[in-house]
């Protein structure tokens, strides 16, 4: 059975590393992600697993012995200012689950590991995923030199945690695993609106990163008539409104540009570059999005006669999780008295790359409201404890 307030207890101590009020901000590769990596890894350490970390500074607890390895976990990273359940809550009922079958003697034929990704949420450095994609050989060869706004490497970050530098020695053989689950908060509206606490995941929409750099040409804001200006930032503002049209006009698509930078910045100066990120989404045709969206970026360069470059960072497509696990999933949650819908997932989760390197893997969602990536963010305890428990019930069926 689920402790519910050993739950609960761990799920307020973890929100306090890097926490404030009821906001994280507990970015990866950084000192309070590794503080809440050694909090975790303390309790898995007292109940008997094996506790070590790759290169990619993903931690690993392994409970039993030889054989094909059930993978259970999710992320511990958050955004800037973010909630204190996202990915968090699926590695605290990870642990819960393995430690529910290990109080019940339960004997399980195959291992089984809870792991407790780094780096999903890309904050710091651009790069989402990164602890699973080092893990599945997923990463770009010079993804060690990418810098954050402090001029900090992701090699040099991961050398500050006491690792080599190289997340690519964090690869690993998927014909190792028999399987991965992740239990996450859904970060959406369906399960409230349909007064469900679970549900299971079919599909996770691809998703595409870049950053965009807009290079025009820096004038006097009071000498250079509007016939003669090349302002980069009014070519990346009218980008940013064809972003927006372009995913609305396609169902199951979304466009965000969440960060924007001028140069020089000046109150009396025509921009003369402009930067700002992209994060393009879809559940069907995601790479038409792509497509029409880097159009109609050299379009309005072109139109407006500056100059622009893209630099992607990353690009998942869409993913469809196993359907015999997926079955496995449904068949937990019925015996936790839920009848859960399956959704297709809009955000991106670490469950893709081991989907698209052939791991059998399966979600189980949680109800939450308020949102997601904010302080409002929420989910019960009471919801938490009922996932938990169908997230042992599908480890102990398929390893056992």
């Amino acid at each position: 059975m689920i402790d519910r307030e050993r739950l609960e207890r761990r799920m307020t101590e973890l929100a306090r590393i890097g926490g404030q009020d009821t906001a994280v901000s507990r970015l990866g590769l950084s000192a309070d992600e590794q503080r809440a990596r050694d909090l975790v890894g303390a309790w898995l350490s007292k109940r008997g697993a094996h506790v070590r970390r790759d290169a990619a500074a993903n931690l690993f607890a392994r409970f039993g012995g030889e054989g094909k390895v059930i993978l259970v976990g999710s992320h511990l990273d958050s955004v800037p200012e973010g909630g204190r359940f996202d990915g968090a809550l699926g590695v605290l009922c990870a642990i819960e689950a393995v430690e529910s079958l290990v109080d019940a003697h339960v004997r399980l034929r195959r291992p089984v590991e809870v792991v407790a990704w780094a780096d999903e949420e890309g904050a710091r450095f651009g790069v989402g995923l990164f602890g699973s994609a080092a893990m599945f050989g997923r990463l770009a060869s010079s993804i060690g030199d990418r810098r954050d706004r402090d001029g900090v490497s992701i090699a040099e970050a991961l050398r500050a945690l006491g690792e080599r530098g190289d997340p690519a020695a964090a690869r690993r053989d998927p014909a190792e695993l028999a399987a991965y689950l992740e239990l996450h908060i859904e970060q959406g509206p369906r399960l409230e609106r349909a007064g469900l606490p679970l549900g299971v995941v079919s599909d996770i929409v691809g998703i595409y990163h870049a950053r965009v750099t807009i290079r025009g040409r820096a004038d006097h804001a009071g000498a250079t008539v509007m016939t003669a200006r090349a302002d980069a930032l009014a070519a990346a503002s009218e980008i940013v409104l064809a972003v927006e049209r372009i995913a609305r006009a396609r169902p199951d698509s979304v466009g965000t540009v969440g960060e924007i930078a001028v140069r020089p910045g000046a109150k009396n100066v025509v921009p003369g570059e402009s930067l700002f990120s992209l994060d393009l989404r879809a559940a069907r045709d995601h790479d038409g999005l792509v497509r029409e969206v880097l159009t109609s970026v050299t379009t309005i360069a072109g139109s407006r006669g500056v100059e622009a470059s893209v630099d992607e960072l990353a690009r998942v497509p869409v993913t469809s999780l196993d359907p015999k696990i997926r079955e496995v999933l449904r068949h937990a949650t019925r015996s936790v008295g839920v009848d859960a819908p399956e959704l297709v997932s809009g955000a991106g989760h670490d469950a893709q790359n081991p989907a698209l390197s052939g791991v059998p893997t399966g979600m189980i969602f949680v109800r939450s409201t308020g949102g997601s990536h904010t302080p409002r963010e929420f989910a019960s305890v009471d919801d938490a404890a009922l996932g938990a428990q169908a997230l042992a019930n599908a480890i102990r069926e398929l390893a056992s």
